[in-house]
């Protein structure tokens, strides 16, 4: 089985070695048949950087572009991409030492799935001191709701976890050019309307939060994402009954997010909005019951329902 990684970087110079070391150094790193770089109009010392880098790895391809986004940048690379699986890993972010054995050997055990991905590690400090076990959701490879239960949740399927065959995009198509943003999300369901996934246990990725971060906002991909729900509602009108729900957790998790960053007026506005989607939403009253908290208790109390919801979720059978 070989694996052709496909890896973004647009000005990620602090960042990129790290990324591309963590492919190198992968237990599984003899299935690695190229890494493709695709600098996407860096500024900084990006392409100083991976040329050093392809001096001394000689799986290393170099793309460069002039700014043309990361669907377009990913897109670009998978055309290049020759190995029978792909692996898709951004500038910013950097994989478990076993990431790729574990994925590969689900592969090697007779899986159907399309897609393989795990959990995260979020993090921000260069030490690794905040960092947080984040679960995701888990699909199984035999499972028949495979893009209801996706359309609702929203994912996340974290692109840097990715491993998926390579028929998959022969079969569905690329990335969508056209969105700047939720471009993974809207790859994802359409993997989903003719695929299935497979979680692994464990974090696969360690996820880079960062001033730069697309996703920094949640409340700023709203747009785009109430945008997909309906595009998706009229591509398959049996997705319907699931809308106001999926809208629902969109709103709350962006209210969520506003008043962990101290935006308490607009998390509430944005709250109150999921509560009207779907006022059964437990999820809702939780974020509103953060909400109300007083400024120094929040984030004490916010890191420590993380943290039991994140246990709950990977003690959680598949």
């Amino acid at each position: 089985m070989s694996v052709s990684v496909i890896l973004t970087c647009h000005n990620e110079e602090h960042f990129i070695v790290q990324a591309v070391e963590s492919v190198i150094n992968q237990t599984a790193s003899s299935h690695v048949k190229e890494i493709i770089i695709v600098n996407d109009g860096s500024t900084d010392r990006s392409r100083e950087v991976i040329a050093s880098l392809a001096d001394r790895e000689p799986r290393i391809h170099v793309l460069t572009t002039a700014g043309i986004g990361p669907s377009s940048a990913r897109n670009l690379a998978i055309k290049h991409a020759t190995g029978d699986f792909v692996a898709i890993l951004d500038g910013d972010d950097f994989w478990a030492e076993d990431k790729l054995e574990r994925q590969l050997d689900v592969f090697g055990n007779g899986c159907k799935a399309g897609l393989v991905y795990g959990d995260l590690v979020d993090f921000s400090a260069p030490d690794l001191s905040d960092a947080l076990h984040v679960a995701v959701g888990r699909y199984r490879a035999d499972q028949s709701d495979t893009l209801p239960k996706y359309f609702l949740l929203d994912g996340p399927i974290v692109p840097s976890s990715i491993v998926m065959r390579r028929e998959v995009v022969e079969d569905i198509g690329l990335f969508n050019e056209t969105l700047r943003v939720g471009e993974d999300t809207e790859f994802c369901m359409r993997v989903a309307e003719r695929w299935t996934f497979q979680h692994v246990a464990g974090a696969l990725v360690y996820k880079r939060r960062h001033g730069s971060n697309t996703t920094r906002r949640l409340d700023a991909l709203l747009p785009a994402a109430e945008h997909l729900t309906r595009e998706w509602v009229r591509r398959r009108p049996e997705l319907a009954h699931l809308a106001r729900r999926r809208n629902a957790r969109l709103y709350a998790k962006a209210g969520n997010d506003c008043v962990a960053q101290g935006e308490k007026k607009r998390g509430a506005r944005l709250l109150i909005r999921a509560m009207r989607h779907d006022p059964w939403s437990w999820r809702v009253y939780i974020y509103i019951f953060l909400c109300a908290l007083p400024r120094a208790m929040e984030p004490q109390v916010r890191r420590a329902a993380k943290l039991l919801f994140y246990r709950a979720m990977r003690k959680r059978p598949c």
